[in-house]
Parts: structure tokens; C-alpha cells; sequence
């Protein structure tokens, strides 16, 4: 993916001769619009003309707009979606069938799993760690956990959670113990100050802008979901489908960087500066374009996969048959 990232107070997007010119206070860049697959702002006290917008929007080019934790505040698409209204129409009436919304739900949670144990798995032969071994395998046991989870939609999902609960204390123990000391991460923390919960936090919300865009362009709506419990103005579907891919576009790359050397800088209102992140976002759209091999054997880019099991969601809704959700196979 073709990448612009803007960073930095009073800086300015205009369009001049079909290319796309940044201009601020540290110098101006310019980049041919062909070129450009999205733009992600970082930092505000950015502009953009409506001029740009509206170029932006006929080659096709994404808008994403992050606050300082993140979480993406203003996602700009081309106003075209490649799927019917026969998707949506039928996501609604499967969230409406407790049988197949619970079999939806015990996909992402069983996808998520055994992408935990998958990682641990590959930590353990790559670091020569094998005590991770037995901590693999607990955690794919609790998959299989999933599969027995019967009673009402609102029971299942307390179920789904609370097993999800167990393998996740598993699963950040074990990452724990292959990074660094001196960061201080000892388990997963939503309000954690350490720096890499910091930069779980920071990454999961660019994610987030991914998975949206790749469920809207196949005709899905994001804020109608299965796993997670329904909240007005959330994007429930999204939080659904990212745990698929949360280990393999998030927890590997931040456990390679700071293994390799990579901190956080942390600006005086306790968010990541600007510079790091800029360079969380640079990192992980490069690890999205690596090549991942599915539990079904397919090789593709990260973020192809991200694409592909979006339709894979749509046709599985629209034809009423069975979804699996992706797992990457980490060793080989």
C-alpha cells in the first residue's frame, strides 16, 4: 500500500497538477496522486482543502484522521461500495437468528484463539523458549472450549468472553516474558502507562480504520455485529472481525520492534509523541504487505487477507453457509 503520513502542527494538503502538495513548517513535499493509495493524518492542527478532498476522492484515495490515541476520528471513502444490498439484508437477518449469530460469534472467538496459540507456538521454537509449548497448547485447548458453548445469545457471548478472558492472561503472560524488562509490560492493560500498551492502544485504533474500510467495501455494516454486545455508535462488527487479526497485524509487530530496540516516546499530555507515532503507523502498514499463510494454506499479503476474509464474511452471509475465520499458520 502506497502510503502518505502527515505529522505536525500547521501543516497544510492542497492539489496542484494532480499532485498532492504537503507544505509546513518543516519544508513542503509533493506526491503525484497516482501514487497514493491513503493519507493518514497523525497530529492535528493539520488542513486540507476541499479542493484535495475532492481529488482525493476521485483517484480513490482514503482519508484517515487519528487522535492522539489512535482512534481513527474521521475515515474518508469514496462514496462507492462493491457489494449489493442482498449483503446487508442478509447480515441483518443472521443477527436476528440466535443460531447462526452464535455460530458467527464463535468464529471470531475461536479465530482469535488460536492465533494467540499459533504465535505462542512460533515464539517458542523461534526463541528456543519450549516452556511456551505447554502455554500453546492451553491456550488452543480453550478453543475448543468455544465450540461447546450452547444457552441463549447474551449467555454465549458471557461464555465466549470469559474463555476468551482466560486465554488472553495466557496468551500477554507469554508475551511478557519475551520482551524486554526495563519496559515494564507485565500483561495486557487498556489503561496500562507502560509503553507498549501504549502502542497496542495507538496501533489497535489504525487497525480499526482498516478493518471498517475493508467490511464497508464489501457491502457489510460495521455497526452491526455478533461477537461483541451492541453499543450505539460503535462499530461492532469491527471489533468483532479485528480480533482475527490483532496478533498478526499488531502483537507480532510490536513485540519484533522492541525486541529490536524499538521505545516510545511519550509527549507532556502522556500521548505518544508525534514522531512515534508516525513511525507505529509506517511499521505496521509495511507489516500489513508481508506474506501470511492461512490455516487454509493461502499466501497473501496481510492485508489482502484482511480484504479477502471480508468477503468471505459477505458470501458466507449472503449464501447462509459456514464462516471460518483466519488464522495464520506461523511456522511451516
Amino acid at each position: 500500500m502506497r502510503l502518505l503520513i502527515v505529522e505536525g502542527y500547521g501543516v497544510r494538503l492542497r492539489v496542484r497538477n494532480r499532485q498532492l502538495i504537503v507544505e509546513g513548517p518543516r519544508g513542503r513535499r509533493v506526491a503525484p496522486l497516482a501514487d497514493i493509495d491513503r493519507v493518514i493524518i497523525v497530529s492535528g492542527g493539520a488542513s486540507v482543502t476541499s479542493r484535495a478532498l475532492r481529488a482525493l476522492a476521485t483517484h480513490g484515495i482514503d482519508v484517515v484522521v487519528l487522535d492522539g490515541r489512535g482512534v481513527p476520528m474521521v475515515s474518508l471513502c469514496p462514496p462507492w461500495i462493491t457489494a449489493t444490498v442482498d449483503t446487508r439484508r442478509a447480515q441483518y437477518l443472521a443477527y436476528a437468528d440466535p443460531i447462526k449469530a452464535l455460530s458467527l460469534a464463535k468464529s471470531f472467538a475461536v479465530a482469535k484463539i488460536l492465533n494467540q496459540a499459533s504465535y505462542v507456538r512460533y515464539l517458542a521454537k523461534e526463541l528456543g523458549l519450549r516452556e511456551l509449548l505447554e502455554d500453546a497448547e492451553k491456550i488452543q485447548g480453550l478453543a475448543q472450549r468455544i465450540y461447546a458453548v450452547n444457552g441463549s445469545i447474551e449467555e454465549a457471548r458471557k461464555s465466549i468472553m470469559g474463555i476468551e478472558g482466560t486465554a488472553a492472561r495466557i496468551y500477554w503472560g507469554c508475551v511478557a516474558t519475551v520482551l524486554p524488562r526495563e519496559i515494564g509490560f507485565n500483561g495486557r492493560d487498556q489503561d496500562g502507562v507502560d509503553q507498549f500498551n501504549r502502542c497496542l492502544n495507538y496501533l489497535y485504533g489504525v487497525l480499526y480504520a482498516e478493518v471498517f474500510r475493508a467490511l464497508s467495501k464489501h457491502g457489510l455494516d460495521p455497526y452491526a455485529g455478533f461477537l461483541h454486545v451492541d453499543r450505539s455508535g460503535k462499530p461492532v462488527l469491527s471489533f468483532d472481525f479485528i480480533e482475527m487479526f490483532r496478533v498478526s497485524a499488531v502483537d507480532s509487530l510490536l513485540v519484533k520492534m522492541f525486541r529490536e530496540g524499538f521505545r516510545a516516546e511519550v509527549d507532556e499530555r502522556g500521548y505518544l509523541s508525534r514522531s512515534t507515532r508516525a513511525t507505529l503507523v509506517e511499521n505496521l502498514y509495511r507489516w500489513l504487505e508481508r506474506r501470511a499463510r492461512d490455516s487454509l494454506g493461502e499466501v497473501k499479503k496481510l492485508v489482502q487477507h484482511i480484504n479477502s476474509y471480508a468477503l468471505k464474511l459477505a458470501r458466507s452471509l449472503r449464501n447462509n453457509t459456514e464462516f471460518t475465520g483466519f488464522v495464520e499458520r506461523w511456522w511451516r
